[in-house]
């Protein structure tokens, strides 16, 4: 059975941050997220299939998304992805984790105070 606590989730890899994030927006099949990712954080790069749905299924396992399969009209199977409240509520403890850490950057002059300056 999942783990109920959020915090027992954190630290997340970045991959499944991304992946919660977009899934904030809407169910979505794996092609889907791995675009949605690509197009919004050009960083990461390509994201491999292999990664990511190994990735998805310890997510799923995790109970921070949910998995959905149906068949589109030529019978093969597509499994389509959902964030749960643990998985939004995860997302929003690791959220928190990353703003202390950009408040310690700050302090350290590592990023620059406001938007524009360093």
């Amino acid at each position: 059975m999942p783990e109920a606590d959020p915090a027992s989730h954190i630290p997340l890899h970045p991959l499944a941050f991304q992946v919660l994030l977009v899934l904030m927006d809407g169910d979505l099949h794996g092609y889907g997220i791995a675009k949605a990712i690509e197009e919004k954080d050009t960083r990461l790069g390509r994201i491999y299939p292999t990664n990511l749905y190994r990735r998805l299924r310890d997510m799923a396992t995790d109970g921070l998304i949910g998995e959905t399969q149906s068949h589109d009209g030529e019978g093969a199977r597509r499994s389509t992805f959902e964030i749960t409240k643990l998985g939004h509520d995860v997302a929003v403890e690791e959220a928190r984790r990353l703003e202390t850490m950009v408040v310690d950057a700050r302090r350290y002059k590592l990023l620059a105070q406001r938007s524009g300056q360093r």
